[in-house]
């Protein structure tokens, strides 16, 4: 099966630009999902520490020390909070000026690690395999970030089992 999505952009501050994932078909983007999941849940209180890191993130920059490391030590993909929290989100951080906001989820205590839920399992595979998907495009020259934006092909594919 392939699913097909376009990187948009999602808010625009003054340091940073946030971008974000809307697959084909799907009426509201990955972050937006994630954001009313979580907003009515008795996760609240965590995803007002994950909005509040955001918040941060326009007034430093999107530097790595906001973001707990996941997946491969040669991808930007990353997760907020970095302390404790059973609420993640996973992001894609492309630089000191662009990131893009995935989804994520609930990751209980008693869990080691993203890749025992499939649900959080299948966030990370999805930033990872853009992150690769960029990387590819800007060797093409069918993509290019200059400061904070990412302009050229935002579309893509991900080939993932049935």
């Amino acid at each position: 099966m392939e699913r097909r999505f376009t990187l948009e952009l999602y808010k625009e501050y003054d340091k940073v630009n946030f971008y974000t994932i809307h697959f084909d078909g799907e009426s509201d983007t990955e972050f937006d999902k994630f954001l009313s999941t979580f907003s009515s849940s008795k996760y609240l209180p965590d995803l007002q520490k994950i909005l509040a890191v955001l918040k941060n993130l326009t007034i430093h920059g999107v530097l790595e020390r906001y973001f707990r490391r996941e997946s491969r030590m040669n991808d930007g993909v990353g997760a907020i909070p970095i302390e404790t929290s059973e609420l993640r989100l996973y992001c894609l951080r492309l630089c000191d000026s662009i990131i893009v906001l995935g989804s994520g989820g609930v990751k209980p205590r008693t869990q080691r690690t993203y890749n025992e839920d499939p649900l959080l399992n299948d966030c990370v595979k999805v930033l990872a395999t853009l992150d690769s998907l960029i990387k590819m495009k800007i060797t093409q020259g069918k993509i290019s970030m200059n400061g904070k934006s990412i302009t050229g092909d935002l579309k893509f594919y991900i080939k993932q089992n049935d």
